[in-house]
Order: C-alpha cells, then structure tokens, then sequence
C-alpha cells in the first residue's frame, strides 16, 4: 500500500497535499517537487546523472529544476569531489539541508502572515 502524502488542513477543514502547497507557496513546477521530493526522500547528495535516470527525464530537465530550486533557496549545492582530475564543467552535487528548509519555509510563513495583517489592516483603515 502506497504511503498517504500528508496534508496541510486550513481552519475551514479544507487539506491540500504539502506538495502542492510549497509548490504553490514558491512557485514551483511538477518537475521542480519531483526533484525536490526525490532529494527530501535520498537525505543524502545526489548527482545529475542520478537524478536524471531516476525521475526518467533528461538532465536538462533536472538542470532547470535544480536551478530553480537553488535559486529559491530550498536545497543545497556544492562542487563534486574529483578522484581523478577532470577537464571540462566541474561536478555538482545536491542535497536538502531539512533543518535549513524547515527554518526557511516556518520564516516565509511568518513572513506571509505579517503581509496579510498590514494587507489588511490597510484595506480596512
């Protein structure tokens, strides 16, 4: 049996998957959660190659999502340790730091629910 995904319920008992409402909150595509779902899921540093080959898409696809993730602020980067010298682009690896993500995603939260009480405290003002 398939794990459930867990929800976020709202005050009126209405539940979205958690997903779908951090891609909503940061604007991100089906294949930007993919990645970032395989990366919460591995807890550990993956390559492009592995990423590729276990989502099924090219590694232009996870390029463009891990960028967009990078550039969010939701997961980690650094350069690949080379055994052997290699020319060419250097190596990346990437990873979800979960304590950093959780700290971001409660900051952002915060940070949403102090623009609705201005919003509307200077809608009703």
């Amino acid at each position: 049996m398939a794990k459930e995904e867990e929800k976020v319920v709202f005050p009126d008992g209405r539940s979205v998957e958690i997903h779908e409402f951090i891609a909503f909150m940061y604007g991100l595509s089906k294949s930007d959660v993919e990645v970032l779902h395989y990366l919460l899921m591995e807890n550990r540093k993956v390559d492009v190659d592995e990423l590729a080959q276990k989502l099924g898409v090219t590694k232009a696809s996870v390029s463009k999502s891990l960028n967009n993730l990078l550039d969010k602020g939701l997961i980690m980067r650094e350069k690949e340790e080379e055994g052997e010298k290699r020319k060419g682009r250097p190596s990346y690896v990437y990873w979800v730091d979960k304590s950093k993500l959780y700290e971001k995603l409660e900051k952002d939260l915060e940070k949403l629910a102090v623009e609705i009480k201005q919003g509307l405290e200077k809608h009703l003002s």
